[in-house]
């Protein structure tokens, strides 16, 4: 009676699921068994709807630009130097050619003054519009060549440039999945992965390209190079030496705006920028053309290596006396190979060393049957003797 009860204990939840069939109704919707599988009261949590995710990301990135918003504020509330009343109002972010003169203006009055804090306010600003994508980059490159000249506002728009790039990057590794949601950006991004895929012995010099390219934006890369595995050191490095052909542009420009009288005076569009930036599409582009053109010769010189170790290993074993006469074939696919001979036997021979039905008993020689008739007349008393003999013959 004990075993009947432990082995209904033991097999209660397999007798339940076996026997008890919970009819959906509209008060058990939940447990209905519809798929064909028994959940016994389990269920599968609800996924969240993509315009939820989309939702929570839209607050999140929200809560980010405030903060960002609030930081900028307090370092130029304490960076800035005191300004006189007639200098607060050019104080913004230039949209417009007289917008970028009077800011000119203003900081180069204040920049012999203080020096340290208008370099603070300028990288500060530039890193804000470059993290968030906001229109105004290339004005500041413009006065970062006016207020500092070409040989410093150079490296310091190209440092601002890629550091602000890469703050927009982890925004995207953090925020952008929600993105993936979307079919519209769900299709561009699969298009780029298969370019960044064709492109990954290269993707530094895929990266630069893209940065010299008028398509697509800047934004775009920044938004779309966290999610196709794309690296923060390489994406750095590819954001600064990509805007460094326009960046040179922009800090010439920047050179003699104080000589300029209209937008027109920028000539952005010139024979002098194109021979510039179509200069360091070629640049890049040389290491690329060697690697297809060397590959061959790169492949062959790595032959001859493979080849010189194995003479190397040979002469190794020579010296520690050592020394293999013939090798065999080796494993294909990892199964073992068959073993070559070494030496090379008759068919006698082979037959005699075979390795095959080992297991059973080999008959060297057979001598003449043995034949035992029984003898009705002999009588019973002799029939040890008898068998005694007939050992006695089997064993001569």
């Amino acid at each position: 009676m004990s075993d009947l009860n432990r082995l209904s204990t033991e097999n209660r939840s397999a007798y339940s699921l076996a026997t008890v069939r919970d009819e959906p109704t509209s008060r058990t919707s939940l447990l209905g068994s519809s798929q064909g599988t028994e959940s016994y009261g389990a269920t599968e949590p609800s996924r969240p709807s993509s315009r939820r995710i989309l939702m929570n990301a839209t607050l999140k990135m929200a809560v980010i630009f405030i903060l960002s918003t609030a930081f900028l504020g307090g370092t130029l509330w304490l960076a800035l130097p005191q300004l006189d009343e007639e200098d607060r109002p050019h104080l913004k972010i230039p949209k417009s050619f007289p917008e970028l003169q009077a800011l000119n203006t203003l900081l180069k009055k204040y920049r012999d003054i203080y020096p340290y804090r208008i370099v603070v306010c300028y990288v500060t600003t530039y890193l804000f519009l470059q993290a968030f994508s906001l229109p105004g980059s290339m004005y500041l490159s413009i006065l970062g060549g006016a207020v500092w000249g070409v040989p410093r506002a150079l490296p310091l728009a190209c440092t601002c440039v890629a550091t602000g790039g890469t703050l927009c990057y982890l925004i995207s590794a953090a925020l952008g999945p929600a993105l993936l949601t979307m079919p519209k950006f769900k299709a561009k991004f699969d298009v780029w992965s298969e370019k960044i895929r064709a492109q990954k012995d290269n993707i530094i010099s895929f990266l630069i390209v893209l940065r010299i390219a008028p398509f697509p934006p800047h934004w775009v890369v920044n938004v779309l190079c966290p999610h196709l595995g794309i690296g923060v050191v390489p994406f750095w490095i590819s954001t600064w030496l990509g805007i460094f052909g326009v960046t040179v542009i922009h800090t010439t420009i920047g050179g003699s705006l104080d000589d300029m009288t209209s937008p027109a005076d920028f000539h952005l569009i010139s024979w002098k920028n194109f021979f510039l930036l179509s200069g360091v599409v070629i640049g890049v582009m040389i290491p690329v053309g060697l690697r297809y053109y060397f590959r061959r010769e790169l492949a062959d010189v790595a032959e001859v290596e493979a080849e010189a170790e194995l003479l190397e290993e040979d002469e190794d074993e020579d010296a520690n006396g050592d020394r293999i006469l013939a090798q065999g074939s080796r494993a294909v696919n990892g199964k073992k190979a068959k073993q070559a001979q070494l030496i090379m036997l008759s068919d006698d021979e082979e037959e005699l060393y075979s390795d095959e039905d080992t297991d059973e008993d080999i008959i060297l020689e057979a001598g003449p049957a043995l034949v035992v008739k029984p003898d009705d007349k002999v009588p019973s008393g002799s029939n040890s003797n008898t068998s005694a003999s007939s050992q006695q013959d089997l064993l001569s």
